[in-house]
This record gives structure tokens, C-alpha cells and sequence, in this order.
């Protein structure tokens, strides 16, 4: 399916027009949408609420991961080990951290009252009459008594598939469908039949499901009608939203950390210390998503990486429910506010233990709309080899036979049923090395597929790369994005951890070593998005739309053709 001449011609005499192109970069927590002449793009939470008989929610924070027997042990371990790290790393004056008195703030914080104030939440609660959904902000202010269920379409960076209502494929793709239409037309006040004259481009993660990105280029060109559109991975406008030219990029949601790893969290460690320090207010409910939004206030405001900050310190935390008086709880914080985030180097304190925290990238296990996919080039390729090798072996075999005297050529004659033994030796050979390789790839696999550190997935990943160059690029380099790193000093941390792991060949190689974690002194939850909407406006990337038209005919095949990344 290569372009036309014609067809480039007119690619590069059309203007390109920005404000006709819209970015849609879906999140396990929130949506970012906006048009590619936006500033910044609006972001929303990424969930729908449906009107429904049943009101169970999807657990928001309790992972079934922690519901085992050894959960206290592998916490205790990790909370030695977070204890450790941050007593051994010196001050930015050379001095070391004193632990603070646990004893002293738990009997403070347990004999801590709520004190209701005059002021009451000016938030509302989401009017439910005559409406069969809600999106975005709407839907987590829903009364609990209105019968609505919410539902998250993303999880984890992957669609939300389970075994309870509104799981399946087909579901999570309505929800997906209704969400983004609703917000194109409330946020960007574009009507959906006015969608034919506007392109979509779509962020999908580096680690992605062919299946799942697929249906959701679908929706985009058959369901909501975009004249054209062009599917791009997050690690790629990640390094045009910060203006580099190489880099090893770190994607790091509140919900997944994204490096070959998926499942991170700090919030529920949060949650665990301030409960271990005799904080548990009572107004607190982590059933309910209101309540896990005030949880995750907290974690946001007080947690923090700074080295510097020490000591016992005195806050006021305040719990705002809407259209209800404000309860202020004054509390004291201290190793606790620092050792959660430290979840991040060591897992461990999560206490999580399963299957699925961890996913690589999977080869495309076919298509039926894509027959001549990368499987059928492999085994035709495959053959073509075999093949010209057997006519290779055929030929001089042949030219052996007109040196040999009248005996020797009749000796051969009698062996010719040899050929075909040395054709499947051959063969054989070639699958024993196949399955080699697969087995080799298990292995490997296996070694990676485990928990591990911010820093430790860092590490492992440039240590596979190909050359020295390329690891240097990468160490020298190392760009963070999303939401879940925003600590204060995690920069510094994450700095100093990747530096004293890293083989010392390579200190003595770099010659600067950059950890970004605000690019250009923006918000690094907009950076995969604001590189996109570089990406849409350059001459180079106008070949990789995605036509409507193209997509109807020739569907997955043309993700294969024009996706900008293996496929």
C-alpha cells in the first residue's frame, strides 16, 4: 500500500490545519482532549457512570494482589528497606536523617478529633434527573443513593476487562464510544456529524494490545466519523513534548508504571502510614470514589521525596464531602510522608503479590482481517530460504556427478534417496534453532517479568540495548512523564539511584546526566500530549494518516502499513 505520487503531491500542498486536529490521549485515571492549536488539552477523569440496578463499584484502591498470608511480612521488608535507603542517603548539607519517634505521633494522631467547621463545600452533588450517563467530574460526584454504577474504561494503561457486569470487549468499547463523544461535544463543542472534517490522533502505550487498539481506531473512523487519523505511541511524543532527541522514557501514572512494568502504586502506602501513625478518620470510606479522591488529595499535598525536610511536622488536613460541612483534623507527620512514595524504588512495601502486575510487550497473535500479517511473511520468507538452499544443494550435487567415473556415478545414483534426509536435517535444524530462540526469549522474559524499582527498570532496560552508544544516550537522558512522580525531590532521588546502580564504566562516559521531570517547566501529565500536537503539525508525519475510507476497505492492515511503530 505505498502513497502515490499524486497522493504525496497533494499531502504536501494541502496546509496543514490545526485547530481540524484533535488529540485524544485516554489514561487509566484521566482523559486529555484538545484540539492540536490548544495551550494545554482538558483533562477530565477517564470514567462514565450509567444509570443501573447494581450499584457495586469496582474496588478503586484494594487490590485483590494484597489479599494474601504473607502481605504484613513482604510490607515489613519493604518498609525496612525504604527506612534503610533514606537513612543512608546524606543531606544536601553532607548530615544524615534522624528517624523520628513513631510513638510520639501515633499517640498525637490517635487522640486527634475532627473539629466541623462553618464552612460548607461549595462542590455539589451531580444532577442525576433525566440523564442515562455521566462522564468525567460529574460521575464522581454522584449521591450514593442515586442508582448509578461507575465504571473506568482504562486500568492499568490496557482496557478494563473482568468477569463482572459491563467487563467484556464489547462493553468497555460502548463506554468508550459514549465517553468520547460526550466529551468532544461538551469540552470542544464539536458535533459529532461535523467530525468527517476533523482528524483524531490517538495515544496508545508502548505496551499495548493489537486487539485493544484496533477497536478503538475504530471507533474513532467508523463509530464517531473522523475524516482521518493516525495511531502513535506515548514514548515517541513524549520526546517531541520535551524537546529531545533521545531518551529513556519513563511514563509514570497514579494508576501503572510504564517500562516494561505495570501496577505501581503509592497511594494505598499513603494510606497504610497515615492509618499506622493513629490516623483513621472515621468520615473516611475507601469504598466510596469521593472518599478515595480526599485519600488522594492527602497523598498529593503532604507526601513528598525532599531529603532536606525532616523532623516532626504539624498539618491540618481537611475533608471536604459536597454540600456538607468541612472537618478539619490536625495531625502530625513525619518519616511516614517520605517513606510511601518510596514505594516506587521498593515495591515491596506495597505487599502485592500475582500474575498480572507485570506485562511485556506480546508479538500480534494474527488477525483474521490482516491474513498477510508479520506471520505469513515469516513463513513464506521462511520457505523461500529453504528452498533456494535445497536447489543449491540439488545443483552441486549435480556437478559432483559429472566428475565421477561410471561406478562412483552409479553409487550416487543408488543414494539418491540421501537428498532427502539432508533436506530434513536441514529443516530440523532450522526449527532446533527456532526453538532455541523461543526458549532463549522465555528466559529472558521470565528474568524481567518480575516487581521491581523505578530505578531497577530503568537499569535493566538500558542494559539490553544494543551497543554502548546507545546505552549512553539513554543514561544520559532520562525523560519522566505523567502524573505519579510528582513528589518533591523525587528528581533528585531518582537521580542518585539510577547513578549508584548504573556500572561504573559508564560514570566515567557521561558527561552530563539529565533527569527530567517537569520538561520546558510544564506539567509532565501534558508532555505526551502537548508532543503530539508538535507531531500533528510536521510535514514528515502527513503520510501516516489513516483515511476513513482506507480504513473501511483495508481495516487492520493499514495500522500494519502507516502506524509509525512495529506493529
Amino acid at each position: 500500500m505505498a502513497t502515490s505520487s499524486a497522493r504525496r503531491i497533494w499531502l504536501q500542498a494541502a496546509p496543514i490545519q490545526t485547530a481540524t486536529v484533535v488529540i485524544i490521549h485516554p489514561g487509566s485515571l484521566n482523559l486529555r482532549l484538545g484540539r492540536a492549536s490548544d495551550t494545554y488539552p482538558v483533562t477530565i477523569p477517564h470514567c462514565i457512570a450509567r444509570r443501573t440496578t447494581y450499584q457495586k463499584t469496582e474496588p478503586w484502591i484494594n487490590r485483590p494482589e494484597c489479599q494474601h498470608s504473607d502481605v504484613k511480612a513482604l510490607q515489613k521488608y519493604g518498609l525496612k528497606q525504604s527506612e534503610e535507603a533514606v537513612a543512608s542517603r546524606p543531606t544536601s548539607t553532607g548530615e544524615y536523617r534522624q528517624p523520628t519517634s513513631q510513638k510520639l505521633i501515633y499517640s498525637y494522631n490517635n487522640n486527634a478529633r475532627g473539629q466541623v467547621t462553618d464552612v460548607i463545600c461549595p462542590q455539589k452533588w451531580s444532577d442525576t434527573k433525566q440523564t442515562p450517563f455521566l462522564i468525567g467530574e460529574k460521575a464522581l460526584h454522584i449521591k450514593p443513593s442515586d442508582k448509578f454504577r461507575i465504571h473506568w474504561p482504562m486500568r492499568r494503561g490496557h482496557l478494563n476487562l473482568h468477569d463482572g457486569p459491563v467487563g467484556t470487549l464489547t462493553a468497555v468499547m460502548e463506554d468508550l464510544e459514549t465517553l468520547w463523544s460526550a466529551a468532544i461535544q461538551t469540552y470542544l463543542d464539536i458535533p459529532i456529524k461535523d467530525l468527517k472534517i476533523y482528524k483524531v490522533l490517538l495515544l496508545v502505550p508502548d505496551v499495548f494490545v493489537h486487539n485493544h487498539v484496533k477497536h478503538m481506531t475504530d471507533i474513532l473512523l467508523n463509530k464517531l466519523g473522523f475524516g482521518a487519523a493516525i495511531v502513535i505511541q506515548e514514548s515517541v511524543c513524549a520526546t517531541f513534548g520535551a524537546g529531545v532527541g533521545s531518551a529513556c522514557v519513563v511514563d509514570r501514572r497514579p494508576k501503572k508504571l510504564q517500562w516494561n512494568m505495570v501496577g505501581v502504586m503509592s497511594l494505598d502506602v499513603s494510606i497504610g502510614c497515615f492509618r499506622g501513625h493513629g490516623f483513621n478518620p472515621q468520615e473516611i470510606d475507601l469504598n466510596k470514589v469521593t472518599d478515595c479522591n480526599i485519600m488522594q488529595e492527602m497523598k498529593e499535598s503532604y507526601c513528598h521525596l525532599d531529603q532536606d525536610k525532616t523532623g516532626i511536622q504539624d498539618h491540618s488536613l481537611l475533608i471536604r464531602k459536597p454540600q456538607q460541612h468541612i472537618v478539619k483534623y490536625p495531625v502530625k507527620l513525619g518519616d511516614e510522608a517520605i517513606i510511601a512514595p518510596m514505594s516506587l524504588f521498593h515495591p515491596e512495601l506495597l505487599g502485592i503479590i500475582g500474575p498480572q502486575l507485570v506485562r511485556t510487550q506480546g508479538r500480534c497473535t494474527g488477525d483474521p482481517e490482516d491474513p498477510h500479517d508479520e506471520f505469513y511473511l515469516q513463513m513464506t520468507s521462511r520457505e523461500a530460504k529453504l528452498s533456494k538452499k535445497k536447489d543449491t544443494t540439488e545443483s552441486k550435487d549435480n556437478s559432483e556427478l559429472n566428475v565421477m567415473d561410471d561406478s562412483q556415478h552409479q553409487t550416487q545414483m543408488d543414494d539418491d534417496s540421501n537428498d532427502a534426509p539432508d533436506t530434513l536435517n536441514v529443516t530440523d535444524t532450522v526449527k532446533s534453532g527456532r526453538r532455541g530462540e523461543e526458549e532463549e526469549t522465555e528466559v529472558d522474559t521470565e528474568t524481567v517479568l518480575q516487581l521491581m524499582g523505578i530505578d531497577q527498570a530503568i537499569l535493566k532496560s538500558i542494559e539490553r540495548c544494543g551497543n554502548d552508544e546507545i546505552k549512553k544516550k539513554m543514561y544520559s537522558c532520562i525523560v519522566v512523564v505523567g502524573g505519579g512522580l510528582k513528589f518533591e525531590g523525587a528528581q533528585q532521588w531518582l537521580q542518585y539511584k539510577v547513578w549508584v546502580g548504573m556500572p561504573p564504566q559508564y560514570r566515567l562516559m557521561l558527561e552530563t546526566m539529565d533527569v527530567i521531570t517537569r520538561p520546558k517547566d510544564m506539567d509532565p501529565t501534558f508532555t505526551c500530549w502537548k508532543g503530539a500536537a508538535v507531531l500533528a503539525c510536521l510535514d514528515t508525519a502527513q503520510e501516516l494518516w489513516i483515511r476513513q475510507k482506507e480504513w473501511k476497505q483495508f481495516s487492520v492492515r493499514m495500522l500494519r502499513e502507516r502506524a509509525p511503530f512495529t506493529w
